[in-house]
């Protein structure tokens, strides 16, 4: 809400939702002209689904505060928000984050306040997922409701950027966009382990990025729901092996990040972008794909209110 109040023309805060112990799920959007929906690329970075890995959390409100307080002094991050709406998501379940009470993480849990991993219970493109819970539904309808070009997912307990599927393996079944996949994936890997100590986002035999049904395989994660039924590249992002990480060490875990962070949201730009219309001019949803490569839901779609489309590659 400071935020929003000490830059109202950058910054507006929006819930999407209450859960069942009654928290608000917020999302901040920073662009230039933020009362407009302009057509440009939409990005969504969201943390702590899983309510006890926070130092994500923590990270997005300083993304938020470093957007914001260098617009005016930055030329690339004046550029990013001229150019592009960046929505923010700190806390995707409250409930599980302030399970010991709204003033402390001791307590905090991996769950939703019904004991459900909410990144099991998203629609999945191989298995049936039912009983979607209410944060579930929240991000689905949120999802529906937005134009994302790009997303990541942030958790804890790992040190490593998984991108998709994670519901088959890599000798199932890859992406389309495999290769730009990998490619901003180890870009980010890159660059956080440039900017972190010598042993930091190095997990045994990932080098910082992998494969996630080559990881290991879960069904009904957010990750693969947003690239399948809403053709946004949306990976996801392990950023400490510790948890719950000690407040001391968080600025630390902002500076090994930061680069990484801003360098993954311009990646929505590198590729081809433009406006469908009909005849008179006025916008229209129009799928737009690569003969003889996109399979998979891999293809996009103009915005049916903008007729904006971007297609990473």
């Amino acid at each position: 809400k400071k935020f929003e109040q000490d830059f109202p023309a950058l910054c507006k805060l929006d819930s999407i939702g209450t859960t069942n112990n009654g928290h608000k799920i917020y999302v901040v959007k920073l662009s230039s002209n933020v009362s407009v929906e302009e057509p440009e690329v939409e990005v969504f970075y969201t943390s702590t689904i899983h309510g006890d890995e926070t130092t994500g959390f923590i990270l997005m409100l300083r993304l938020i505060d470093f957007m914001l307080s260098n617009y005016a002094s930055d030329a690339r991050v004046a550029s990013m928000l001229n150019g592009m709406a960046i929505y923010i998501n700190p806390d995707a379940n409250p409930d599980g984050t302030y399970k010991g009470g709204d003033n402390t993480l001791s307590g905090a849990i991996r769950y939703n306040a019904n004991y459900v991993d909410i990144n099991r219970n998203f629609l999945d493109p191989r298995v049936s997922i039912g009983n979607q819970q209410v944060e579930t539904q929240i991000m689905m309808n949120y999802a529906a409701s937005r134009h994302f070009t790009l997303s990541a997912n942030f958790h804890g307990g790992a040190e490593v950027v998984n991108y998709p599927w994670d519901t088959w393996n890599s000798s199932a079944r890859i992406h389309a966009d495999n290769n730009w996949f990998i490619h901003f994936s180890k870009q980010y890997a890159d660059s956080v382990q440039a900017n972190g100590p010598i042993n930091y986002f190095t997990d045994v035999s990932y080098n910082g990025y992998t494969n996630g049904g080559d990881w290991y395989i879960i069904t009904g994660g957010r990750q693969d729901y947003m690239n399948w039924w809403h053709h946004c590249r949306e990976i996801t992002i392990e950023l400490s092996g510790v948890k719950l990480v000690a407040s001391e060490q968080l600025s630390n875990y902002w500076n090994y990040n930061k680069e990484g962070l801003i360098g993954y949201l311009e990646s929505a730009t590198k590729g081809f972008k433009g406006t469908v219309t009909n005849a008179s001019g006025n916008p229209i949803k129009a799928k737009v794909f690569i003969s003889g490569h996109d399979v998979d839901s891999s293809h996009v779609y103009s915005s049916s209110t903008t007729g904006f489309y971007a297609r990473p590659i």
